[in-house]
């Protein structure tokens, strides 16, 4: 009887010893779960100040009073290191954009068919955009049509207030979005971009070049220095079909930092800001649009 109860004794300690082995494999999977949470929360933060400290430094930068110091809004990077993160900035001048609601049809037309989309394609697209805005388009023979509700399913929404509405027109999908969004903009107001600020895939669309051609014209430009005057895609003195250098820009800036941190974890911010070039330095500028995006290593 004894021996009985000393097994069934026995097997009672091998079992809460089992049960408790097993609690303490969750508890240890449990805190190492958190601890690798809090530390990509950390990081996560991390980067994120970093990418903020890029935002900052393009306005110091924007608004240097050394003519020489001053950066250049056409979008060649800068790079520094923040707090461990690896920043990248780049500053593209408005101007150097297609404004969705300025923009003619037929540079829209062109924009699509430079980011890969067929004649087809391209059209349709850029005859929603006019529809949305309820613009008027010039027909063959003199004859001007309004593209609204009078000759589209879809009545006016009137003008873009983001370029985020752009994403959610009949016949773009997210890779195409995100192909030319960083290309577009609302906010200079002008029919045609400048070239002297203009990225590849607007320049492919203004001069009628294909993208290598585009894109080692905006190489070769980023690589000269900045003029005062510069504008149009000319700077002063040049003639019509010399090279394009840029100028020191207008007062809307497209701004794009990107901090990596050691592990991988990067943000992204991409940041429209009316800047102050002169005047009160307690305002330098205001955002006018913010957009983050955040990725680890997982």
């Amino acid at each position: 009887m004894k021996n009985r109860q000393r097994g069934v004794a026995l097997l009672l300690v091998l079992w809460a010893t089992m049960l408790l082995a097993a609690l303490l494999i969750g508890v240890a999977a449990a805190s190492r779960s958190h601890s690798e949470a809090a530390l990509y929360g950390a990081e996560q933060v991390r980067a994120e100040l970093a990418a903020e400290a890029g935002i900052a430094h393009a306005v110091a930068g924007l608004r240097a009073p050394d003519i020489r110091a001053q950066w250049v809004p056409d979008g060649r990077p800068y790079h520094f290191a923040f707090d461990g993160a690896e920043v990248t900035v780049a500053v593209v001048d408005a101007t150097g954009q297609v404004d969705l609601n300025a923009g003619q049809p037929e540079l829209l037309r062109a924009l699509f068919e430079a980011a890969g989309a067929n004649p087809g394609r391209a059209e349709a697209l850029a005859d929603t955009i006019a529809g949305w805005r309820g613009s008027t388009r010039q027909q063959p023979g003199g004859l001007r049509i309004l593209r609204s509700a009078a000759t589209r399913a879809e009545p006016a929404h009137g003008p873009f207030r983001s370029i985020d509405q752009l994403a959610r027109l009949p016949g773009m999908d997210r890779a195409f979005y995100d192909k030319i969004q960083p290309a577009v903009t609302v906010f200079s107001g002008r029919n045609f971009p400048d070239a002297s600020y203009a990225g590849p895939l607007v320049l492919a669309a203004l001069r009628g070049v294909g993208g290598a051609e585009a894109l080692a014209m905006v190489t070769a430009r980023r690589r000269r220095p900045p003029q005062r005057g510069a504008g149009n895609g000319l700077a002063v003195g040049a003639v019509g079909n010399g090279p394009l250098v840029a100028g020191y820009g207008g007062v809307v800036q497209r701004v794009f930092s990107t901090a990596v941190m050691p592990d991988g974890t990067r943000t992204e911010l991409d940041v429209t800001l009316r800047v102050a070039l002169t005047g009160d330095r307690t305002r330098p500028y205001k955002v006018l649009d913010w957009r983050t995006e955040s990725a680890s290593t997982e």
